[in-house]
């Protein structure tokens, strides 16, 4: 005989059971659509930013293009990247540039080299082990772009005065709009290196010791690369008035440091002018160097207090920074106070 069902009991649903699953699948599957829905509007977003570009005159090339990233990352990876705007081109290795789905406007990117950027006359080349860049933008438009780069290193040739290079353990650079001086078309520049090695530097300055550089300063005028040489280019920034506000330009090199605030623009003959306040210390050698004889650079050093560090100095002891009367770039010339400093010819940059 059959046993009768208890009293008061409520067979139970399941549903509770696997809504949890269902409802995770289903959302699952939504999210899916809608990376694929980005993904082909990030697609058509670039392929419309490029066509816009080369309307601008600046054609870009982005080899082998593929995006990924599913399911919260949309990645733009290119194996190579190449822009091209009138006689100026450049080159990137392999590039892959990360935004998060949910803060399209903060991209992170990736580059590999070697980097080379010619007009035809000066190239640039350059190499690193690891370079990351990050952009920051907003509805009113580009807020912030900064680059890191580990062991970077940089050949310049074709420039008048010969081949420039030069190599670090680290480099960082910040640019910005300047939000102040909007009207002055300003952006700000902060950078630095460390363990900098510059072959130019060590024969000016003397010692082969590496150098620490670090710069604050603030360019106007920078309205963006209009895509001619670097000539027509510094050209065009200097007959809109463009300078350089000097904000902190300071450069330690073993015993030997200085710093230097102040203004620099291009004169007529293309030739720095402008007025630095510089406060240094041990530079007896370079004072050497620009007189032509460390006798003479020893002479002008004591008369404006950079003669030979003291024998009972700390051979740790951090130097002290003593100002120098106003450094004068004009004419061509370079003077110091009441005195121009001899055998020193400032040369046109282009």
């Amino acid at each position: 005989m059959d046993q009768a069902t208890p009293a008061g009991h409520v067979r139970r649903s399941r549903f509770w059971l696997y809504a949890p699953f269902v409802l995770l699948l289903l959302l699952t599957i939504a999210w899916s659509i809608a990376w694929f829905v980005i993904r082909n509007r990030t697609a058509e977003a670039l392929d419309g930013w490029i066509a816009a570009e080369a309307k601008a005159g600046r054609e870009w090339t982005c080899q082998d293009r593929t995006i990924a990233g599913y399911p919260f990352r949309i990645e733009v990876i290119c194996n190579a990247l190449d822009l091209k705007r009138g006689g100026v081109s450049a080159s990137f290795g392999r590039t892959e540039a990360v935004a998060q789905v949910y803060e399209p406007r903060r991209i992170i990117t990736e580059v590999a080299g070697p980097l080379k950027v010619t007009d035809g006359t000066v190239t640039v080349q350059g190499s690193w082990d690891l370079l990351q860049a990050s952009l920051n933008a907003s509805q009113r438009g580009l807020q912030r772009v900064s680059v890191a780069a580990n062991a970077p290193k940089v050949t310049v040739t074709g420039l008048p005065a010969g081949e420039l290079t030069g190599s670090g353990k680290r480099l960082e650079l910040h640019v910005r709009p300047n939000p102040t001086r909007r009207s002055e078309l300003a952006g700000d520049v902060a950078a630095s290196v460390t363990e900098a090695r510059i072959p130019l530097l060590d024969a000016l300055i003397g010692g082969a010791e590496p150098t620490n550089l670090n710069a604050d300063v603030t360019v106007t005028q920078a309205d963006g690369f209009k895509g001619g040489t670097i000539a027509e280019e510094m050209e065009l920034w200097r007959k809109a008035g463009g300078k350089l506000d000097i904000l902190m330009l300071a450069a330690a090199k073993g015993t030997r440091q200085i710093e230097t605030k102040g203004e620099l623009r291009l004169d007529e003959q293309h030739r720095p002018a402008g007025q630095l306040n510089v406060a240094a210390a041990g530079l007896d050698g370079l004072l050497g160097n620009l007189t032509g004889g460390r006798l003479g650079g020893n002479l002008l050093g004591m008369l404006l207090g950079q003669g030979p560090r003291s024998t009972t100095a700390q051979p740790n002891a951090k130097p002290q920074l003593a100002s120098l009367p106003p450094l004068r770039l004009e004419n061509g010339l370079l003077a110091m106070g009441p005195f121009v400093i001899p055998n020193v010819k400032l040369q046109p940059l282009y």
